[in-house]
């Protein structure tokens, strides 16, 4: 809650700093994320929508879900231009591959921010320490497991954070010959039914699982 907390008060400072001079100018927000249905994602919506608000009571915000799907994300991105939003607050589906539609937003004069997630030229971008995250969530289950133990790791879609969140989470593992890695390839879908779904396959494939990361 500490991370999400940080991670919320740097998206509502960052969105008063893009924010055009005016509060009259500051009519339209996008917001894309990659899972509309993440408490994650459904907490920072609501920390951009108070920001924004500060500066027009009357802003227009308009969310909506990638699905983490790039093409779903690129024509969010044209909807946004089309309906002449003045920021676009971008969870990038994917890291690279979402930078013409973050150079098309820009020269139609939209700004980008960029959170959780890195995008190509954003004219801000807001994250926390991933790698760090990672590490510090499998050292707690270092410590309650006495180091040792069968493990598996719940992965995601191949965004910068989930990547290097697991990055972290295997740095701190391999530091500990007695922990097992039982597996670290599937997609959970970054939602809790996809979770759910990998979960129970896991638990049919392994026996004894100590400890799990997702």
């Amino acid at each position: 809650m500490k991370t999400i907390a940080k991670l919320l008060c740097g998206v509502a400072l960052a969105s008063l700093a893009i924010a055009p001079a005016s509060a009259k100018d500051l009519n339209k927000v996008g917001i894309s994320v990659g899972l509309l249905g993440n408490p994650f994602f459904v907490a920072t919506i609501k920390g951009i929508e108070d920001a924004a608000k500060k500066i027009n009571p009357k802003v227009e915000v308009t969310s909506v879900s990638a699905d983490y799907d790039l093409n779903k994300q690129v024509s969010q991105v044209d909807s946004f231009i089309a309906a002449g939003v003045d920021v676009i607050m971008l969870n990038a589906v994917d890291a690279k591959a979402i930078a013409p539609a973050v150079k098309k937003a820009q020269a139609a004069g939209i700004v980008v921010a960029a959170f959780d997630v890195s995008a190509p030229g954003a004219d801000v971008t807001v994250m926390t320490n991933n790698v760090k995250a990672g590490e510090e969530a499998c050292q707690y289950l270092v410590d309650h497991t006495g180091g040792k133990g069968d493990y598996v790791i719940l992965n995601g879609p191949a965004s910068s954070s989930i990547l290097e969140r697991v990055k972290g989470c295997k740095n701190v593992l391999a530091q500990h010959p007695d922990i097992k890695i039982l597996s670290d390839d599937q997609n959970a879908e970054g939602s809790r039914d996809g979770g759910l779904k990998v979960f129970q396959s896991l638990l049919t494939r392994f026996d004894k699982i100590d400890a799990v990361f997702a």
